[in-house]
């Protein structure tokens, strides 16, 4: 199981201390076993292409790891791969067990294997491993034990072992190979040319550059050489520590650096002069100490290949581990240098070990821990004072002489030492204990202890003084206590602060000192008290850096950064220099988060390339200077594209083949086109940052889908379910603990529509749907046709009836209009008639009275009143023009009735006209005759006459006749 966890805290056997000295520093070390890369468990050679995928050439084919996933490509026959060289066009040369040839990325970008050995001549086809395969200018060299090959445009050339060859290499631009018997030769003008003589004994593992035609020769059993010109010989150095003489594989780290991979004493990391400068082996935390393999990557880093496993050791890291005790955990609680000398305050007492390299890094310090003597047990606090090292025990107060620690408070516990003045050396040293304060005084460079300060019983681990000379300490539970010495110095009183007088909250409040101020970290932000309020408010120096963070550590360097500790995270505020305002840059090292000693945090930033940080392991060693410059290139790998439906499809294997700007993309001709069946995706991504996995985050971006890039995260993978048909784009890029962010790396792809939803079926709906536009269309024109006709046929209808509705309405109109007419004109005729009848009435009694005054006229002999009465009564007979008045009225009330009748019947006489009136007048026979003043018999004769003269048919009467000549007339 893999063990990425940090093995320099592995439980170590007594009997491994007998090894020599190592550095005190170690890097970090990630084991892989079988079950994390799935394959066999020997490597036998390593290699790292341009993207930073890393290859490893297995018992059980070809393995890589892009810092996240790994992946296995068995050889042909699933034989056992020896070697392997990465060449250009994403090629990868391998061999094997009577194989040979090179893995690259189909149309896929998965890796597919291509053998060579079909070029090789019939006669040559018969070998067994390939040992070692080496790129050399234009051409690929496999080494097998008696015979190497060359591959070279597309041909196979063979060269023959005069006994055997035991090793091929490059180094620098040279090419080298070993024959057992004949020694190194050098290959030169496309043939081998021997250089140098070896002995048969000896079976390079390793050729290494030196300098100008000098060469430093790893060997399996006989150590190393130097090889200058033709001659070799063994590797002199006036080195303390004899190195390895079983190498089995050697590789130069820098131009100073060196690595040899042991077959009994794992990695042993030396310089050009044979200096150990550090040891990996089993007791520093490496799987095993047999190394088959070593490979030094481009960040500078080793990989070794052991015979059961792979491990990675982050060498070039800015980071490495303080085990001060070898054989057991202890905590780290607290550290400091003095005299030259690392000191470290743990879990299980105090240990010293000497630094060599005053002034550098001093993880590369070449030492080992002692434990000084009376200091066993719980060590909280080791502290200069007065340029004498004290320390806070669990048993008290002990000062640090040599190798030995002299008791100088006994009884209660100790925490910390704080100087009561500014002035060298203090005089009086106040000591924090799990019950109070207590004063210590310095004389003649001892620590006498006096009496106990009478006080409140309290733990105070907390504790600092301001510029006045008050005293602050805090208690994570409490609040945070102002401290007033009495003026004897014998007692002590305490006042306690909590969020009533300002504080954010009563727990969590720590006091510490920070750019000459005393400040208080608290869940929100740094605070200061206000002496003229009495109340506590967010710091207006630093709070501005940090606002609102929850901070339980702070810790000033001399260069007046601010380091601290939030949860489990620590940090770094570091401050440009001369930049005014002083501008900072806030910056975390989450390859530590969880590993600090939670409760128990200490930093101690001795300066930029030694900061020295309290862990659950020991001490955490960190060259910020090296840290912060190390300005490392972020890179993002697409690693797999995976099509879930029915069946799961590999859309993508992880290798792109177009170059674009020195970065392989993907091939804008070769983008996969799914079938709506396929609309879930699996994504997988990572950056071949190894051992900085845990400062990496990815965003990523699904175009087409997701409307923004999402939020920074840790995740490598993502899926997409129920994806609709379209055109998408996949986009990746990540970016580290220090803002440094990578390319963006894409991958398009097309969800097909449905075959009910692809183009053609699009044209075959629209022309279906014209079809049956148009049929309803004709199907519709034809219903409004009809309806159209159905609607006429009844709006005619409704019309007529409308109009006989009308018709009859204005005949019944008409025919109450004609009766209201009819009964006006009889009521008229009948008024008329009347008049008539009355005016003849009144003309008869004229004619009488005439006709009497006559005669009494005559009898009274002409008397002259009376002829005067007489000529008066004629005249009146004359203006009565009784039968105009009549006609003219008779015509206005019945439409020019007699005009009309005299125009057609112009033989009518005045008397007819007038029995033709009284006829349509309805008057009877007798009435006529009374208007007309003569007989009945003499109107029956009237009326026979005029009968004759108007034609009148036999069975109509007369007035019936003479309403339908009106009507005629009319």
């Amino acid at each position: 199981m893999k063990s990425k966890g940090f093995f320099l805290l592995l439980f170590i056997v007594s009997h491994f201390t007998s090894v020599g000295q190592n550095t005190i520093g170690l890097p970090q070390i990630i084991n892989y076993d079988k079950n994390d890369y799935h394959g066999g468990s020997q490597t036998w050679n390593i290699g790292q292409d341009d993207r930073g995928i890393m290859y490893f050439a297995n018992n059980e084919g070809l393995v890589t790891f892009d810092g996240f996933y790994w992946k296995v490509y068995p050889l042909p026959h699933k034989t056992i791969m020896r070697s392997l060289a990465i060449g250009g066009e994403n090629k990868v040369y391998a061999g094997g067990q009577g194989e040979f040839g090179y893995f690259s990325p189909d149309r896929n970008g998965i890796m597919q294997f291509t053998s060579l050995v079909d070029l090789v001549p019939d006669k040559e086809k018969t070998f067994a491993d390939i040992w070692k395969t080496v790129i050399y200018k234009d051409a690929v060299f496999f080494q097998a034990s008696d015979r190497i090959f060359e591959y070279k445009n597309d041909r196979i050339r063979v060269f023959l072992a005069k006994n055997v060859w035991q090793y091929i290499g490059k180094s620098g631009d040279k090419l080298f190979a070993q024959d057992r018997m004949d020694g190194v030769y050098e290959f030169k003008d496309d043939q081998w040319y021997p250089v140098a003589k070896t002995t048969t004994t000896v079976n390079i593992t390793g050729i290494m550059n030196l300098g100008t035609d000098s060469f430093l020769i790893s060997s399996q059993k006989n150590g190393l050489f130097i090889m200058n010109g033709q001659k070799i010989s063994p590797f002199v150095h006036n080195a303390k520590e004899t190195l390895p003489e079983h190498i089995n594989y050697s590789a130069r780290i820098n131009m100073s650096e060196y690595v040899a991979g042991t077959r009994s004493d794992g990695c042993i990391i030396f310089d050009r002069n044979g200096n150990i400068i550090q040891k990996i082996r089993l007791v520093e935390g490496l799987q095993n100490n047999n190394v088959q393999c070593v490979f030094i990557d481009k960040d500078g880093n080793i990989w070794a290949g052991l015979n059961n496993g792979i491990s990675f050791i982050d060498y070039s890291s800015a980071i490495k581990y303080i085990r001060p005790d070898k054989q057991n955990e202890v905590l780290g609680y607290s550290s400091i240098i003095h005299d030259h000398k690392l000191y470290i305050a743990t879990s299980d007492g105090t240990y010293v070990a000497p630094l060599k390299e005053s002034g550098k890094d001093f993880s590369f310090s070449i030492g080992s821990f002692s434990l000084i003597k009376n200091t066993m047990g719980e060590t909280w606090k080791i502290d200069e004072v007065n340029q004498q090292l004290l320390i806070g025990h669990n048993d008290g107060v002990f000062q640090i002489k040599g190798m030995e620690a002299s008791p100088v408070l006994n009884g209660s516990g100790c925490w910390i030492f704080i100087p009561m003045t500014q002035v060298f050396p203090a005089k009086k040293i106040l000591v924090g204990t799990y019950t109070g304060l207590r004063e210590l005084d310095y004389e003649n460079g001892h620590f006498i202890s006096n009496e106990e300060l009478k006080g409140m019983s309290e733990s105070f681990r907390f504790l600092t003084t301001d510029n006045d000379g008050g005293i602050w300490a805090s208690h994570p539970y409490r609040g945070v206590y102002r401290i007033t010495l009495s003026a004897d110095g014998k007692s002590y009183s305490a006042k306690l602060y909590t969020d009533k007088d300002g504080l954010p909250s009563t727990l969590e409040n720590y006091v510490f000192r920070i750019r000459n101020r005393v400040v208080f970290a608290t869940k929100k932000g740094i605070y200061e008290f206000n002496y003229k309020t009495n109340k506590f408010e967010p710091s207006q120096v630093v709070n501005n850096i940090f606002r609102n963070l929850e901070l339980r550590y702070l810790r000033e360097d001399g260069d007046g950064n601010i380091w601290f500790c939030s949860g489990k995270k620590i940090g770094v505020a570091s401050f440009e220099p001369d930049s005014k305002p002083k501008k900072y840059t806030i910056t975390y090292f989450p390859e530590l988060a969880g590993q600090i000693l939670s409760g128990f945090e200490s930093i101690y930033p001795f300066n930029k390339e030694n900061i020295f940080i309290s862990s659950e392991k020991g001490i955490i060693h960190l060259n910020y200077a090296k840290y912060a410059s190390k300005q490392k290139r972020i890179k993002v790998l697409l690693g797999a594209v995976t099509a879930i439906g029915k069946k799961d499809s590999l859309l993508f294997g992880g290798f792109f083949h177009s170059l674009k700007d020195s970065v392989f993309v993907q091939d804008e001709q070769k983008v996969p086109r799914l079938s709506s069946s396929y609309n879930s995706f699996h994504f997988e991504y990572s950056s071949p940052s190894y051992g900085l996995q845990s400062n990496i985050e990815y965003s990523y971006q699904l175009s087409g889908y997701d409307p923004a890039w999402s939020e920074w995260s840790t995740k490598t993978e993502k899926d997409y379910t129920n994806l609709s048909s379209g055109n998408y784009v996949f986009k990746i890029k990540a970016r580290d603990n220090l803002g440094n962010e990578s390319q963006v790396v894409s991958f398009a792809f097309v969800v097909q529509p449905p075959w009910y939803a692809t183009i053609w079926a699009k044209l075959f709906y629209a022309v279906l749907i014209f079809i049956a536009g148009f049929m309803i269309y004709k199907w519709q024109e034809r219903k409004f046709e009809s309806q159209r006709v159905k609607y006429e046929e009844e709006q005619r209808r409704i019309n007529e009836l409308h109009q006989l509705k009308l018709e009859k309405r204005e005949k019944e109109i008409i025919k109450l209009q004609n009766e209201k007419l009819a009964d006006e004109v009889k009521y008229k005729s009948r008024e008329l008639a009347d008049a008539a009848i009355h005016l003849e009435e009144r003309n008869s009694a004229l004619t009488r009275v005439k006709s009497e005054l006559e005669k009494i006229y005559k009898r009274s002999g002409n008397d002259d009143e009376l002829r005067q009465t007489l000529l008066l009564l004629k005249n009146i007979e004359r203006n009565n023009s009784t039968w105009e008045q009549f006609a003219t009225h008779f015509d206005e009330l019945n439409n020019d009735f007699l005009k009309k009748l005299k125009d057609r019947f112009q033989n009518l006489t005045n008397n007819d006209l007038k029995v033709c009136t009284y006829l349509k007048l309805n008057l009877s026979t007798k009435e006529i005759a009374q208007l007309m003043n003569i007989s009945i018999r003499g109107t029956e004769i009237s009326r026979y006459r005029l009968r004759k003269k108007l034609d009148v048919p036999r069975g109509k009467t007369i007035t019936d006749f003479l309403n339908e000549v009106v009507l005629v007339i009319k």
